[in-house]
């Protein structure tokens, strides 16, 4: 008997699909009835046009239910090449939002975007990564759907050799669900602005014990797995680093563990 994964490949794979200069515009299936918008992928961009053409067709690609996804996009207002490319790109699942240029990107982008998201769960993207693996959102929903909302699921990012160097067994675009951004009020803490904000996640749900691998693959592509050359975004983003600490704090680890707790006396 086959499984729900095989399923879903043969069902994609029978799907008539229609694409407009490389974008799949239909949904890969007919409508389910109504049903609840399960993952938000967030991510900000600034003149990268072209991977996020590649990223955006990545999802197109290999999502089963699109009509159950939805990508939300910031760009700075200074920007207009590619807040209007990104439009022009006419993928209905895709939110695009102008927001003033900042180096703080865990507060004024992602944070931003989560707030404006409707998911369930979150993930936290870049701009330079493709997703990988057909029928994604079945694997990933099949692992989550009994898990409780507090938690962090591992997403394979292709940087191992990187986090071989010591830096830890964080993922570059963790998922964290609804429940758990909402008790922190951020999906990344402002006090770490850019790098380092996916390893403070990790971190975070080490402690209150809830993070599930997912067996799905994000590829990054830059410099720490020698894929691309560093631009002038990663560039700035480097040279803007300021001391902060990626330990969890007393309130954020008890915030969790209160919903967590919640969550338990209800089963």
């Amino acid at each position: 008997m086959a499984t729900r994964h095989e399923q879903k490949e043969q069902e994609y794979k029978n799907t008539e699909r229609t694409f407009v200069d490389g974008i799949l515009l239909e949904p890969t299936t007919k409508p389910r009835g109504a049903t609840n918008m399960k993952f938000s992928i967030i991510f900000p961009t600034r003149d990268r046009l072209a991977l996020v053409s590649e990223l955006l067709r990545s999802i197109r690609k290999n999502t089963a239910y699109i009509e159950d996804v939805e990508v939300l996009i910031a760009v700075d207002s200074d920007d207009i090449k590619s807040y209007d490319g990104i439009r022009h790109l006419c993928c209905p699942f895709v939110k695009v939002y102008q927001v003033p240029r900042s180096l703080n990107f865990s507060r004024d982008y992602y944070s931003y975007l989560a707030k404006l998201s409707s998911g369930n769960w979150i993930i936290t993207a870049n701009d330079d990564c493709v997703f990988e693996t057909p029928n994604w959102d079945v694997l990933a929903y099949d692992v989550l759907k009994d898990k409780p909302g507090v938690i962090y699921g591992w997403i394979q990012d292709g940087i191992d050799g990187y986090r071989a160097q010591g830096h830890g067994n964080y993922c570059c675009f963790p998922l964290q669900g609804r429940a758990g951004y909402e008790a922190l009020g951020y999906i990344f803490p402002s006090r770490v602005p850019t790098w380092g904000a996916d390893i403070w996640a990790k971190n975070l749900y080490d402690q209150v014990d809830s993070v599930v691998e997912l067996p799905i693959t994000l590829r990054h592509y830059c410099h720490h797995n020698k894929t691309r050359e560093q631009d002038e975004i990663s560039k700035r983003i480097a040279m803007n680093q300021v001391p902060f600490d990626m330990r969890p704090n007393y309130d954020e680890v008890n915030r969790l563990l209160a919903v967590l707790r919640k969550e338990m006396s209800r089963v």
